[in-house]
């Protein structure tokens, strides 16, 4: 887990452990330690057995014999590091490579302090962790202690988590929750106790512990086993022809220790074999440029799409090559940058299909291998010297990532998915997240799942809940929480400093775990409404700067810094569609030219001002046999290779002045009245100047011109926004903006598995044989009284929620409906 710039500026609420200033040098004071060996092997020690016991290294050591203790040893923590250190502790006969298990009696003081600390240690190696700490003020009045780390998480970490354990009849057992103890020495005692009190928190699936533990942690409850690599053999890309051969030993040798430590394949919950994985150009030209294989796979790609040398501006295949965002002048040489970076990130996708199906082959079909993104709105392509690129002077700097939809289509991995580094005010976050990589998933008939981070969660009791809810209510089967730490052993990353969430995580998991019986087998019906995910449009943002300024999406959680307007609209208008209870799925350019992908599509949202020419044809054809197209500022005025097109314009009746591509500027978003049919607007950013053909105008600004314009096209129509809709519905609040964006949906008649009286709540609805399962996420801020309605496929005999018990509720032509207060979050179990 990379968390950059955003780890240090997340919220962390306060913690009851306060460690010492770790850059002076007079902060830390005088500690010591000593111990006595109790038994060996479960046999007393001889009387005449000497032991050593000192710094890691084996500097400096004491040495005592038998059962007696020790001397006193100063613990050596290091000046301008963590105020810990680990000790060896050791029998002088041993050989190196041979150690017993081996109880100690450790006693720890701090100079001139009055208190000893106690505790037991079984060693199952050399390495005993000591950690010095104070008290907060609010707890203990600024107080120093040294112990060892079993003893420390036993006192700081063990009553909060304490007050959220979970009995373990109330723990998920079916959706996998996985976690990770950081033990940091090898006393069995704090590794044993830390895993315990996780797994009473109700996790599920742990990260590879000592073999040692195994056992035990089964015993404890973790049913399953989780691992994780950083990369595979190539990182993202491998032209290799025997890269095959090289994924299967790769995967054999992860899982072996798993298996030796007494695990079986079945109980490999998941496993990661990429986190947050990205590139940058122009490196990986040069790489690609100077690989015979990655140019052979890079030509037959060109190839496969109908393109030859010349339409690329060269003679032959042996003059091209990929080239970036500066080295491109006509029409020809446009074609060969578009096509160069379509190239890597779907070459990259297929290179973790192939690692996938490495894993499967090696464990199980299907078992969640785990591809981990961080660009959140799944930009394939970043223009600029963004994050850490060494080429920042270079006019094609650049960044690449995945696309996550083509990654889906390509299967890119069994279980894809990303994670949060926001707090609990944006938990709704997770429903555009979740929605997007469900949407993904379904391309390749995969799962999805989530890294959720406790660390910047906890400002209110049920924002855990909340983004927990949000995945699993929309499908999500996985989910990984990063990383309980400790943070001591894991500085930056962890959230055991943090236990204002413990509470609400064990919440959160008792609410999945009642309901996990209609949720774990549950899957949503397809929605009947889509937007289309932009993809052509990304490579020529800032085409006009030398050297872009910058689009980051990597660790970008923000919706609209450093955003084009057209891709912050994407995640706008999906919350006015999921303010009004609408369920949505996010298409891609290939969907749009494909006959059958939008057949059971009603109304389709698009905001991209590139779209290629069979994507515009196939939206008009699917428009004229009944769709409703929703268009805003900007749409389709250009082709896949940014030069001007005409066709979706004159089809909705209407010509664009001058086409709008803006930056999102939050504080100069300029303020023009509306007027519309549902009242007198706001219209916020920039506005889009419009000459009607036969468009008919159904809302204007207060100058006159056409605001949003309504054509008909065969048995559908199109319907233009000269504006950007969501953007005034999110910065201002007007719920008529809401209505505005929503009312096509309502004109169509889509049919929604679950509607609700009341806007802002969100109701996903999963279905399995044995019943449908809402839940309701309320967005609002308010407590309220919810009617809601969910459509079933057979009888319903019991509903039942999750916090408040059975439920009354009619039964009306094929919609079961009830009547139930909400508070932030609640799951309705429907039984047939």
């Amino acid at each position: 887990m990379l968390s950059g710039d955003l780890t240090r500026a997340c919220l962390i609420a306060a913690a009851a452990l306060a460690i010492f200033d770790a850059g002076r040098a007079d902060a830390a004071p005088a500690a010591r330690a000593r111990v006595k060996v109790v038994s060996m092997d479960g046999k007393p020690a001889q009387i005449d057995e000497a032991f050593l016991f000192g710094s890691k290294d084996g500097t400096h050591p004491v040495r005592f014999k038998g059962s007696d203790w020790s001397e006193w040893l100063p613990l050596p923590f290091a000046v301008g590091g963590a105020p810990v250190t680990v000790c060896s502790i050791r029998s002088q006969r041993l050989p190196a490579k041979v150690f017993p298990s081996m109880k100690l009696k450790v006693e720890c003081a701090i100079e001139g302090s009055r208190e000893t600390s106690k505790s037991e240690a079984e060693l199952y190696g050399p390495q005993l962790g000591f950690i010095l700490w104070k008290d907060s003020p609010a707890t203990g009045g600024g107080i120093a202690h040294v112990d060892t780390f079993a003893g420390h998480d036993r006192r700081v970490y063990g009553p909060a988590m304490k007050e959220a354990r979970i009995p373990a009849e109330q723990r998920p057992k079916k959706i996998v929750v996985g976690e990770r103890f950081i033990g940091g020495d090898q006393d069995l005692v704090g590794w044993r106790e830390g895993i315990g009190r996780l797994a009473g928190m109700g996790f599920n699936a742990i990260h590879n512990v000592p073999p040692p533990l195994a056992g035990a942690a089964q015993r404890l409850g973790f049913t399953r086993v989780w691992g994780a690599v950083y990369n595979p053999p190539g990182y993202a890309f491998n032209f290799a022809s025997d890269r095959h051969e090289q994924f299967v030993k790769f995967v054999e040798e992860q899982i072996a220790p798993t298996l030796a430590a007494g695990w079986t394949k079945e109980q490999i919950a998941f496993w990661f074999t990429s986190d947050e994985p990205g590139w940058y150009y122009p490196a990986t030209y040069r790489q690609f440029n100077n690989d015979t294989a990655a140019l052979a796979a890079f030509h037959a790609y060109l190839r496969d799409r109908g393109l030859t040398p010349p339409d690329l501006g060269n003679a032959s295949w042996d003059e091209i090559k990929l080239i970036g965002r500066k080295q491109y002048t006509g029409l020809p040489s446009r074609r060969l940058f578009y096509w160069s970076n379509r190239f890597v990130p779907w070459a990259s996708s297929r290179f973790f299909a192939e690692v996938a199906e490495a894993y499967e082959q090696a464990i199980r079909p299907g078992v969640p291998v785990i591809v981990n993104f961080n660009n959140f709105f799944g930009a394939f392509y970043q223009p600029g010297p963004v994050g850490n690129n060494r080429d920042k002077n270079d006019p094609n700097a650049a960044m690449g990532q995945h696309d996550w939809l083509e990654f889906g289509r390509e299967r890119g991995t069994t279980c894809i998915a990303t994670e949060d580094w926001f707090g609990d005010a944006d938990a709704g976050h997770w429903s555009f997240y979740a929605a997007r990589l469900r949407s993904a998933a379904e391309l390749g008939g995969v799962g999805f799942g989530a890294l959720v981070i406790p660390r910047v969660s906890g400002q209110t009791p049920m924002g855990m809940p909340q983004k927990v809810l949000s995945l699993v209510g929309n499908g999500a089967k996985t989910i990984k929480f990063f990383t309980f730490g400790p943070e001591y052993n894991f500085p930056g990353n962890c959230y055991s400093e943090n236990p204002a969430v413990f509470k609400p995580l064990s919440t959160a998991m008792r609410m999945v775990a009642r309901a996990e019986d209609l949720l774990y087998p549950g899957k949503p019906r397809r929605p009947q409404v889509a937007i289309l995910t932009p993809q052509s449009a990304q490579l020529w943002d800032l085409e006009d700067q030398q050297i872009a300024q910058g689009l980051p999406d990597a660790t970008n959680s923000r919706v609209f810094f450093g955003r084009m307007h057209y891709l912050s609209e994407v995640f706008t208008l999906h919350v006015a569609l999921l303010h009004s209870g609408v369920p949505v799925r996010f298409v891609d350019e290939e969907a749009l030219s494909s006959p059958d992908s939008l057949k059971d599509c009603r109304v389709l949202y698009i905001s991209a001002p590139d779209l290629p020419a069979e994507c515009v044809e196939g939206v008009l054809r699917w428009v004229s046999d009944g769709g409703t197209l929703v268009t805003v500022a900007g749409t389709g005025l250009f082709d896949r290779y940014h030069q001007p097109a005409q066709m979706l314009a004159q089809a909705s009746g209407i010509a664009v002045k001058a086409p709008l591509r803006p930056l999102v500027d939050e504080d100069h978003a300029g303020a023009v009245a509306a007027i519309t049919d549902a009242g007198d607007l706001t219209a916020m950013g920039p506005l889009e100047e419009l000459t009607l053909a036969d468009a008919r105008p159904v809302a204007h600004f207060s100058h006159g011109a056409a605001a949003v314009t309504e054509k008909a096209l065969g048995q559908g129509r199109i319907i233009h926004f000269a504006i950007f809709p969501g953007f005034s519905y999110v910065k201002n609040g007007n719920d008529a903006w809401r209505q505005m964006i929503v009312r096509p949906v309502h004109d169509a008649a889509v049919a929604l598995p679950a509607t609700v009286n009341v806007t802002k709540v969100e109701a996903p609805v999963l279905y399995s044989e044995t019943g449908a399962v809402a839940t309701l996420l309320n967005w609002s801020g308010k407590e309220q009284e919810v009617e809601l309605s969910v459509a079933v496929d057979k009888p319903v005999r019991q509903v039942e929620s999750v916090l408040r018990g059975r439920l009354k509720f009619r039964a009306d032509a094929g919609r079961v409906k009830l009547r139930v207060h909400l508070a932030e979050v609640d799951v309705i179990l429907l039984r047939y």
